[in-house]
């Protein structure tokens, strides 16, 4: 008996070791699984402590890389807690932070710019609509029980079915609380093109969401092909299915 209790220190960095070198590609299938299949892993290399991964969008039946690798790295102890992973990528403004400790996950503030035409690759309505032009994905600071702010604006805002370019610009913001409740608002700065509506997810129930679009009156005509494949008219508006 002594001698086995002498062995835990062994029996420690052996599993320290393991984890340490835990290949990335093991971990690939946890990644699809949580964008329900949109986001697939073409190739990676590394470990889960540090390495690289190209990234696909899929609908279904092809699959588009997305270009340049994302790559991390893990490092224990520091400001952020227990545990910090640091993760860059050229559409990334800066390198995103993350930590974890016993409170729970911390999220650096940050900002993410990728070409709206990549939306086109998960699939309906987007395939159809075929968007273009530029989103912008920015959050701030957040940690585990606190209210989040995350803003994604649509700008230069442009779509194969549409002639007139461009057609404005569009933001979508989120708050609240992971926790309990999150609300979503759609809304347009300017354009031809007018979008707009809200949301609400809370805690144990399904999200929820009423938005609209229109077009000014001198644009009609010229958007009604794309207006029609955006939703269902009501009256003379189209009422925006959940994407």
């Amino acid at each position: 008996m002594k001698r086995l209790r002498g062995l835990w220190p062994f029996v420690l960095i052996a599993l320290a070791v393991l984890v340490w070198n835990y290949p990335v590609y093991a971990i690939s299938g946890s990644i699809e699984s949580a964008s329900d299949g949109k986001l697939r892993v073409l190739r990676s290399n590394g470990s889960v402590w540090a390495g690289q991964m190209q990234l696909g969008l899929t609908d279904g039946a092809r699959v588009y890389a997305i270009p340049e690798a994302l790559t991390w790295r893990l490092k224990l102890g520091g400001s952020t807690g227990w545990l910090a992973i640091e993760a860059r990528h050229p559409k990334f403004v800066q390198p995103l932070h993350l930590g974890f400790n016993g409170a729970g996950i911390t999220v650096g503030g940050g900002e993410l710019r990728m070409p709206a035409a990549w939306l086109g690759a998960t699939g309906a309505p987007f395939n159809t609509i075929r968007p273009e032009g530029l989103l912008q994905l920015s959050w701030l600071d957040w940690a585990s029980g606190e209210d989040l702010n995350v803003t994604l604006k649509w700008l230069d805002a442009q779509s194969a079915l549409a002639s007139i370019r461009p057609l404005g610009e569009y933001v979508i913001t989120v708050t609240g609380n992971p926790d309990t409740r999150i609300d979503m608002t759609l809304s347009t700065n300017k354009g031809p093109l007018m979008l707009e509506g809200s949301g609400q997810w809370t805690n144990g129930q399904r999200f929820v969401f009423n938005g609209y679009a229109s077009a000014q009156e001198r644009s009609k005509d010229a958007l009604t092909g794309l207006l029609s494949q955006m939703g269902r008219l009501e009256g003379d508006r189209y009422r925006l299915g959940v994407f």
